[in-house]
């Protein structure tokens, strides 16, 4: 293991355990040439957590729940440019690999991934790309060299921390972006992706044995204008494909359990969902939003 590559797996949890997903991933990136740190939330882990950290020697960092994923690694990477690091430093890192938890690896491809990042002729990497506001690399998965380094670090420890989902969005992920542009960084995603947003192209991705997926896409976690986004753009089917299934039938790996998967919202919500979307989808959004007018205005009276 080197101490001049390295791994910032952030992670936001309730809990003292760490959910089996999170454990499969950092046990396999543990047996990459780099040293692993985990960032995750202050609070009481369970004994079993920290032996299984220790047997891994994995490096535990603990911060405040703040900025989400970009805050923490802010937070980490502003310490050990003030040399509070107790395994390197940061001028000593000639590799860095970002990563969160909000995307499920069902399968152990990481040094698959990191050798097609090293032969590539892009400085910086992400396994997918998002067209959304502007082409930028997805930050779940940031795969960085020394050519890229130093506009990253300036990027992230000049941008003060952000409060909200969306301005962590924008001016921390899409200004990396311009950041990177202004630097002249070659950036490249190992897997291109359809359409404005990666998200659309997961039924194909994990066709073609990619191994990884969004929690969000398990779970259904998306508010009613993600939702809406989806119908709009015709791909209602993907927001309501069963990734269960399609992962299950596509193969997980040897000791990767299937109840590690997310489980998506219940079946009554999911019904009530598909109650909407159907005559949306159908009707489309003009005369949608005209109809639902009428039926509430006819209510009122």
């Amino acid at each position: 293991m080197q101490n001049d590559k390295v791994i910032l797996y952030a992670s936001y949890q309730k809990g003292p355990e760490l959910p089996g997903y999170i454990r499969f991933a950092l046990q396999h990136l543990s047996e990459t040439p780099f040293r692993v740190v985990l960032l995750t939330n202050k609070r009481e882990l369970s004994p079993d957590t920290l032996r299984f950290l220790e047997d891994h020697n994995i490096f535990l960092y603990l911060t405040e729940n703040h900025g989400l994923d970009f805050g923490m690694w802010r937070r980490f990477l502003k310490d050990l440019a003030n040399g509070k690091g107790n395994f390197t430093t940061l001028s000593g890192i000639s590799r860095l690999v970002l990563m969160n938890d909000s995307v499920v690896y069902y399968r152990n491809r990481f040094q698959e991934f990191f050798d097609r990042a090293e032969r590539s002729d892009a400085d910086a990497i992400s396994l997918t790309q998002s067209e959304e506001v502007r082409p930028h690399l997805q930050s779940y998965f940031l795969y960085l060299k020394p050519e890229s380094l130093g506009a990253f670090y300036m990027h992230l420890l000049e941008t003060p921390e952000q409060e909200t989902f969306y301005d962590v969005f924008h001016r921390l992920e899409i200004g990396m972006a311009s950041a990177f542009e202004d630097a002249e960084v070659r950036t490249e995603a190992l897997y291109p992706t359809r359409g404005l947003q990666d998200i659309y192209s997961y039924p194909e991705l994990i066709a073609a044995g990619a191994g990884f997926i969004k929690c969000k896409l398990l779970q259904r976690r998306f508010s009613l204008k993600e939702k809406v986004s989806f119908i709009k753009r015709e791909a209602g089917d993907i927001l309501n494909t069963d990734y269960h299934s399609l992962i299950i039938k596509s193969g997980i790996a040897p000791g990767f359990k299937e109840e590690w998967l997310p489980a998506p919202a219940g079946i009554i919500r999911q019904t009530a969902d598909k109650l909407w979307e159907k005559p949306l989808e159908k009707l489309g959004i003009p005369l949608y939003k005209k109809i639902f007018t009428f039926k509430n205005s006819s209510k009122k009276t």
